[in-house]
């Protein structure tokens, strides 16, 4: 593996200057000897690459070094900004972050602070610090010593921050490659286990936002102690000869998760099918009619249907000999029936360009955007058509809503 070493150079401290800058010299060379990278670059001030690398340099013999000089040896900011960018040079020269060393030993306190600070939020497998017994300042020749300093506890909880932002914010899939990246990153068993958590956490509710209920059901299960509203409508719905209501109240939530990340043709395409729902549990429910395949001899036997209605949905045959209803075709056989739902969206003309404003979506058969207010405003339409089949909407779709970690 090849290994990069960034180090600060600074101008050395104590009352004999001589003395300090050759102390100096001598603990950079000590470390670059210990680290034994496959390049160096030096990042200086210009007063240390006058006075101090040059003798660094007669310290140690490097075939390949760089010398960066920083724009503000003073400005936290501005040094952070400059070894994020040196890094980002290292990278494109084919080192990763982890074959990155950054020694922060020597340099202003801005400058040990800017290197640390930007090695442990780059990721680098190791920051570096150079010690030693001290006389007047000055470490003793002989006694230098090198603390190297693993940042993965800072990367750790850092990147433990960030699923949990991702997750709050319905990012799933980005969490459980986040996870997996850091699982590599560390053996630590204590980390191991609280990544083991979030993804297993993340796993559930991203197979469940993708409708895969049986397998979020089965990880929740493993998760003891927590996510009971979740754990029991999903066992309540996985077992329930009427799936639909359960539906209803998941594919709402679902919806209004797409509208809070702005993906408001994707929530409106749910809540269209929300509605499809809404129609054929209620042909069934209330009238044991399939819509994915109407017997018209069934609705015969219902009463009050004429013989003219019954043309009209013979005239729907496939050539399978199916009759497949469509939304408005689920609500119009209601309306035939005589039943409330169909009358009351036969009559809905807010609905009806609600619905057309999805059909003329790039998602459905159009090529106009849907707008957050168009969405909003259906939302809260299907939810009032949804509120008339299931009976404990409210109730169910609390039970139905994703936690926050």
């Amino acid at each position: 593996m090849r290994k990069a070493l960034l180090i600060t150079v600074g101008t050395g401290v104590g009352n004999d200057k001589e003395k300090a800058v050759e102390s100096l010299a001598r603990g950079i060379a000590y470390s670059i000897k210990i680290h034994n990278p496959d390049k160096v670059v030096f990042v200086t001030t210009a007063e240390s690459e006058r006075d101090t690398l040059p003798r660094v340099l007669r310290e140690v013999e490097l075939d390949n070094y760089a010398v960066k000089r920083l724009r503000d040896f003073s400005d936290i900011e501005s040094i952070y900004e400059d070894i994020v960018s040196i890094m980002r040079e290292l990278q494109d020269e084919g080192f990763a972050s982890e074959d990155i060393v950054v020694d922060y030993t020597s340099g202003t306190k801005a400058m040990s602070a800017g290197a640390a600070i930007a090695g442990a939020l780059s990721e680098v497998e190791t920051l570096s610090y150079i010690n030693g017994k001290r006389e007047g300042g000055i470490v003793v020749r002989g006694t230098e010593k090198l603390l190297p300093i693993r940042p993965y506890k800072i990367l750790i909880d850092n990147k433990l921050k960030t699923i949990k932002e991702l997750f709050n914010t319905h990012q799933f899939d980005a969490c459980l490659k986040l996870i997996e990246d850091l699982k590599a990153k560390t053996a630590n068993s204590e980390v191991q286990e609280k990544l083991a958590y979030y993804e297993a956490v993340c796993s559930a509710y991203s197979a469940w936002d993708k409708f895969e209920h049986e397998r979020a059901s089965e990880i929740l299960k493993e998760i003891k102690g927590e996510f009971a509203d979740n754990k029991k409508f999903l066992g309540k719905m996985l077992k329930s000869e009427d799936r639909e209501p359960f539906l209803i109240a998941d594919l709402l939530n679902n919806a209004r998760r797409r509208m809070e990340e702005g993906k408001y043709d994707d929530a409106v395409a749910r809540l269209y099918r929300t509605m499809e729902l809404i129609a054929q549990y209620a042909l069934r429910k209330k009238y044991g009619i399939d819509s994915s395949d109407v017997d018209t001899w069934h609705l015969k036997t219902l009463g009050g249907v004429g013989r003219r209605v019954m043309e009209k949905y013979e005239a729907l045959k496939g050539e399978d000999g199916r009759i497949r209803l469509a939304l408005r075709q689920d609500y119009e056989l209601l309306k035939d029936l005589g039943d409330e739902l169909g009358q009351r969206f036969s009559e809905d003309n807010e609905m009806q360009n609600l619905l057309g404003k999805r059909n003329a979506s790039i998602l459905a058969h159009g090529l106009e955007p849907v707008s957050r207010e168009d969405a909003e405003r259906l939302l809260l339409r299907v939810k009032e058509y949804a509120g008339v089949v299931v009976s404990d909407l409210e109730g169910l779709s609390t039970q139905a809503e994703f936690p926050r970690l």
